[in-house]
């Protein structure tokens, strides 16, 4: 019997090691991340933690 793939959590996890590794590059680099807050683009250094990805 095959196993159910769920889509959703296969696009929510790539989105979440994507954005683990534009933080890393931003980290890198020495950029502030853009992120969305409150209906406005708010700019924060990388090493502050964003949300964690379950």
């Amino acid at each position: 019997m095959k196993e159910q793939i769920s889509y959703s959590k296969l696009a929510l996890n790539a989105m979440c090691r994507a954005s683990k590794e534009a933080q890393k590059k931003a980290a890198e680099n020495n950029l502030k991340m853009p992120i969305w807050k409150n209906g406005n683009i708010v700019y924060i250094e990388p090493n502050k933690t964003l949300k964690k990805c379950s």
